[in-house]
């Protein structure tokens, strides 16, 4: 009898572990599949680049300011440095590859400091056909330390700012069940694991602490408290315990998204309708520049990420017409796709879609937030500019839906210039001010600096869209001219389409 229950419970064991077990690789392959990491990577030996020395002769360069381009010079770069700018035509040596500079224009590579690679490998490429030199990584896995070793190496890719998993602090479960699975987000509920962790990640070799909404006021305090200790930046969103006037003492050095102070001046405010809608905006209108003012006294960056947010009003009603007017055909399967676990990008899948069953007051009500949402935006990214805080164009590319990597980039700069940033402003937003954010030797053109470069066929300086018009890329010693970046283009696309399990041709341009 004892033999039987032995057996029985035995078999009870075998059963519950071998359901574990197989509920572990469900879980793992769903997520491993909405992360990108079941789309066929691109063999990046089949495109040519240029290396060694380069002079780029006859060229408009931007200025170190971002407000003129400077003309007729030669630039000299050997390997991944800018040895030598000299004004107009100079005899170069034998052993310089010579690129004809004439009628075009050459500004730092740009840099989105606020993306998400997860496990899709080709965005790297994505980022550099693009123009997109560096970026920061704001919820980083090992797999991104590897690829910053592979690019280090001489693979094709930006360099990336690597800053730390999201922290957050939530009871239950659910959260402490994702922290387990998905290592890009991280759950700790003591104050003593808080503590550890920074420690963790600044000796992992992450750039920052990335905070997450949902952290509690007390494991704040305490992670900055201890980051304070150890010299490491905390950076990322503001948690929802946190006021704007508890955030500019409290040691966070930087924003993620504008949209941290738009939520937070309308949480304060009260609930947004219909009815108090102006009345709101007239009330952040007055208030905005003391806002801005404080960021700027506690030297506090801001991402702007406004770009993605606007797009939730036309994804909310109209998101098969919204889906067409960008580059979803480059964008990463898993993502769009999405799976049992996580939404995806397209119609009936999509966190950002409202349901057609609302009623016509409902509809009302949600586009009156939505509207005065994305007038907010406004309000509070002019008031930076005008107060001098220090902006990073940003993405939050594969954080959001409808962020397609290194195509964001561009959508960010005319979304900036709708705004009223200048030209310039925006240049330097998207180059020097995140390159110093960042503390990299890059994002302005002079000797000494990373030759992170982009040759342009138009001034910047006169459309923004004009960063579009790229016709080569100098990064990590490489000269990547318009054919090769064509196509690095076309491999993504068909690598995507071979990967789909959704046809998405309704939703292409």
């Amino acid at each position: 009898m004892k033999s039987a229950i032995k057996k029985w419970i035995l078999g009870v064991f075998i059963i519950v572990l071998a359901i574990a077990f197989s509920t572990y690789l469900y879980y793992r392959s769903e997520i491993d599949h909405v992360l990108g990491g079941n789309t066929e990577i691109v063999n990046t030996s089949q495109f040519k680049s240029i290396s060694g020395k380069l002079a780029i002769t006859n060229v408009n360069i931007l200025s170190t300011d971002s407000q003129t381009m400077i003309p007729n010079q030669t630039v000299l770069v050997e390997g991944k440095k800018i040895i030598a700018i000299h004004a107009d035509s100079i005899p170069v040596t034998k052993d310089f590859h010579l690129i004809d500079g004439r009628n075009k224009y050459l500004i730092p590579g740009l840099i989105d400091s606020h993306v998400h690679l997860k496990k899709s490998k080709n965005d790297l490429l994505l980022y550099l056909v693009n123009g997109i030199t560096h970026i920061g990584e704001m919820t980083g896995m090992d797999e991104h330390f590897e690829y910053q070793k592979e690019i280090d190496a001489g693979a094709l890719g930006p360099n990336i700012y690597i800053v730390s998993p999201k922290v957050s602090s939530q009871e239950g479960m659910r959260a402490n069940f994702r922290s387990w699975m998905e290592r890009r987000h991280q759950n700790y509920t003591t104050i003593k694991a808080v503590r550890k962790a920074v420690h963790y990640y600044k000796n992992k070799g992450y750039k920052a602490i990335k905070l997450s909404s949902d952290l509690n006021k007390e494991s704040y305090y305490a992670l900055l408290d201890e980051a304070k200790k150890i010299n490491i930046p905390v950076i990322g969103h503001l948690p929802v315990p946190i006021t704007l006037d508890e955030l500019y003492t409290s040691g966070q050095s930087q924003l993620s998204h504008v949209e941290s102070i738009t939520y937070a001046s309308m949480l304060s405010y009260g609930r947004i309708t219909s009815k108090n809608a102006d009345a709101f905006l007239k009330h952040l209108e007055e208030n905005v520049d003391q806002i801005a003012k404080q960021l700027k006294k506690n030297n506090i960056t801001i991402s702007t990420t406004v770009a993605s947010n606007k797009s939730v009003v036309k994804q909310a009603f109209h998101l098969a017409d919204y889906l067409k007017t960008i580059a979803l055909e480059y964008q990463n399967p898993g993502w769009i796709e999405g799976s049992s676990i996580s939404k995806g990008w397209l119609p009936g899948n999509n966190s950002y879609e409202y349901s057609s069953n609302l009623t016509e007051q409902q509809k009302t009500e949600v586009n009156a937030y939505l509207k005065t949402f994305v007038q907010a935006l406004d309000i509070v990214t002019k008031a930076l500019v005008q107060n001098n805080v220090v902006i990073t164009a940003g993405t939050d590319a594969n954080g959001a839906a409808g962020a397609v990597p290194g195509f964001s980039l561009h959508e960010e700069l005319v979304t900036l210039s709708e705004i009223g940033l200048t030209n310039a402003q925006i240049l330097q937003a998207t180059t020097s001010a995140t390159a110093d954010w960042m503390s990299e030797n890059t994002g302005i053109i002079e000797i000494n600096y990373r030759a992170d470069l982009v040759l342009l066929n138009k001034n910047p300086l006169e459309n923004i869209k004009h960063t579009q018009n790229i016709e080569a890329v100098i990064a990590n010693g490489k000269y990547l001219n318009r054919l090769v970046l064509n196509n690095i283009l076309q491999a993504v696309k068909d690598a995507n389409d071979r990967s789909r399990k959704i046809n998405i041709d309704a939703y292409l341009k």
